[in-house]
C-alpha cells in the first residue's frame, strides 16, 4: 500500500466442497472486509483453471466476484482487475492456441477488457481443458508445441496482441536465473 500503482495478485480461493454461489460469496464477504476505499492497491483476480474446488475457473466466476462487490461498494469495486494467467485459461478450457481473438473478446464481453491489469505468461503441461494448473517452461508444454498446433506463434500472438501487449506480463515458469534470462529475451524477440 505504501506505493501508489501496486497491483496484489491472488488466486480467488476455492469453495471446498460447498459450491461455487457460496465460494464466490464468501470471497466477496472477504474482499469487501479487506479492502478499503481510498486504497491506492489494486487487488487483482487471478485466472484459474479449474482444478478441484477452485473459483476463478471461468469469466463468469471472476465477474460474478468483481459484480459481487461493486453491488456493496462501487468505490471498493473500482479497485478490483484481473490477471489472465495463460497456462490457467488454457488448463480452464480457453483455447488460447487457436482462437486467442475469441477468448479476449469473450473476456470483454464478460468481465471488460479495463479489469484486465496484468498478463501471467507461461506455458501448460496439459492439453486445454485438463484443468491441472502445472505450469512449464515458455516452449516446453502444450501451448508451446508446434506439433499440437502451438508453438512460438501462440506466444508471439500473446505478447503482441492489442489487448495485451501494454499490459504487465510476469513470467512464471518453473526455472532457475539463468533459464529466465532466456525466455524473456525469447519473448521480448517474439513482440511485434
Amino acid at each position: 500500500e505504501a506505493l501508489p500503482g501496486n497491483y496484489y495478485n491472488f488466486h480467488p480461493g476455492s469453495h471446498v466442497g460447498q459450491g461455487a454461489e457460496v465460494g464466490i460469496d464468501l470471497i466477496v464477504e472477504t474482499l469487501c472486509q479487506v479492502m478499503f476505499e481510498n486504497m491506492r492497491t489494486t487487488v487483482l483476480l487471478e485466472t484459474m483453471a479449474g482444478k478441484g474446488t477452485e473459483v476463478g475457473r471461468t469469466f463468469e466466476e471472476l465477474a460474478a466476484i468483481i459484480e459481487g462487490v461493486e453491488e456493496r461498494s462501487t468505490r471498493l469495486a473500482e479497485h478490483l482487475g484481473v490477471c489472465l494467467d495463460t497456462c490457467h485459461v488454457s488448463d480452464g478450457g480457453y483455447d488460447i492456441i487457436h482462437d486467442l481473438d475469441g477468448v479476449i473478446a469473450d473476456f470483454d464481453r464478460i468481465i471488460g477488457l479495463p479489469r484486465l491489469r496484468a498478463v501471467h505468461i507461461n506455458d501448460s503441461k496439459n492439453p486445454c481443458g485438463a484443468h491441472k494448473d502445472r505450469h512449464a517452461k515458455i516452449g516446453e508444454g502444450y501451448l508451446g508445441a508446434a506439433e499440437l498446433g502451438g508453438g512460438d506463434d501462440v506466444f508471439a500472438r500473446i505478447v503482441s496482441h492489442p489487448a495485451l501487449r501494454d499490459l504487465p506480463f510476469i513470467l512464471e515458469t518453473p526455472n532457475e536465473l539463468p533459464g529466465y534470462a532466456e525466455e524473456i529475451k525469447r519473448l521480448r524477440a517474439l513482440q511485434q
